[in-house]
């Protein structure tokens, strides 16, 4: 295929957007703005190919792979990841919408009874934890929450309401935020898990809207919750084009800030806990050595190859590390191994992270740190 240049396209996206149609929905990390796969498809994609993203995360990728007109394919270990990237990535039919307005309306009748002392009695579902992490009447609304989600028989609809739940979840605990993860004292009032649940479905089903309107219904998509370092459920030279960032070593454990939301909606805590690359558990927690990072990212970049059509692309974004006080400058890493893996590297674009990184920790955004954008090219 032919090869165009990347320097036109604008790595720092300060003061754009990059909340419109789904992507405001839910929490998460260190999103890498939508205006980034956006751009990259409009340069580098043919409609109805195929585009994966092996770290999907919150689905930013996916979401602009199918409005610009591919199929999306999404991998991530995390299990809440999947899901949240399934709801954001799946337009919604008429129908569809008026039955979460049907049952958002049902939720706002009880609030009024969930005020006060004499508020329905409800047996609450058991978690780890619970009693240290969450007042009992929040505990009381998120069980009865669920219990309705779960009676919903359609399963877009019943995910959505989910996704909705669990970005109230730390707002309602006790944790202090999406980014420390330590209980605080926050006199939450009776009533208000359920208003501020009938909040977020009301404005995240506006959103839907928006984006089900510009999705073509001959795009797929697929996602599985799975380790990218094999992606075996994927066929030898099928993709089109990779678009992914990879986490960014010893500076988040994606697993532990969702973990209350993945215990209330029965998702899987320890797969992603046990399988997580790069995380601050591994290399702060457990002290792995740098050369782990390395060779678990050699892993994926086989697999990514492996599954990348000849001569097409991948895209990565992320960025350096430090680990055992040691600087990781991972362009460097990428180029030395990526020819053991079957991909040449075609361009780096570099970005100073102490200027404009929104990595919750400043420390990660230390003086000499860069975030990369590395186009590769499978041999």
């Amino acid at each position: 295929m032919m090869i165009k240049s990347v320097r036109e396209i604008e790595f720092n996206f300060k003061g754009e957007d990059t909340s419109y149609l789904t992507h405001s929905l839910h929490p998460y990390p260190a999103k890498f703005p939508p205006q980034l796969p956006k751009r990259i498809l409009e340069r580098y994609a043919v409609k109805e190919q195929t585009v994966l993203d092996p770290f999907c995360g919150s689905g930013t990728t996916l979401i602009e792979a199918r409005i610009f007109g591919v199929n999306a394919i999404g991998v991530d270990v995390n299990g809440l990841s999947t899901l949240l990237s399934k709801v954001k990535a799946t337009p919604l039919s008429q129908k569809q919408f008026n039955t979460i307005e049907i049952f958002v309306s049902k939720i706002e009748n009880e609030v009024f009874k969930w005020k006060f002392s004499n508020r329905p009695k409800i047996k609450v579902k058991e978690i780890e934890g619970l009693d240290h992490w969450f007042q009992n009447n929040v505990s009381e609304e998120i069980t009865f929450l669920l219990n309705e989600i779960n009676l919903i028989k359609n399963n877009d609809i019943r995910d959505f309401l989910k996704i909705v739940l669990s970005s109230i979840i730390v707002r309602v605990s006790n944790q202090d935020s999406d980014t420390r993860f330590a209980a605080i004292d926050k006199n939450i009032q009776n009533g208000y898990t359920l208003e501020q649940f009938c909040k977020k479905a009301n404005e995240y089903n506006s959103r839907i809207m928006e984006y089900s309107k510009l999705i073509n219904d001959k795009t797929e998509l697929q996602i599985f919750n799975a380790d990218s370092r094999n992606l075996d459920f994927i066929p030898d030279n099928s993709i089109d084009l990779i678009i992914t960032s990879p986490p960014y070593a010893n500076s988040y454990d994606y697993y532990l800030y969702h973990k209350f939301r993945k215990l209330w909606l029965d998702l899987d805590v320890k797969f992603a806990q046990n399988n997580e690359i790069g995380s601050r558990r591994e290399y702060s927690s457990l002290k792995e050595n740098p050369e782990k990072w390395n060779n678990d990212l050699i892993k994926c970049f086989i697999e990514m190859q492996r599954v990348l059509k000849p001569n097409h692309l991948a895209f990565i974004v992320i960025g350096d590390s430090v680990i055992k006080k040691e600087l990781i400058k991972i362009e460097k890493e990428i180029s030395d191994f990526a020819p053991s893996t079957g991909f040449r590297v075609n361009e780096i674009l570099s970005s100073d992270l102490s200027n404009h990184s929104k990595i919750f920790n400043p420390t990660f955004a230390q003086k000499g740190k860069k975030e990369h954008l590395i186009i590769l090219q499978k041999q």
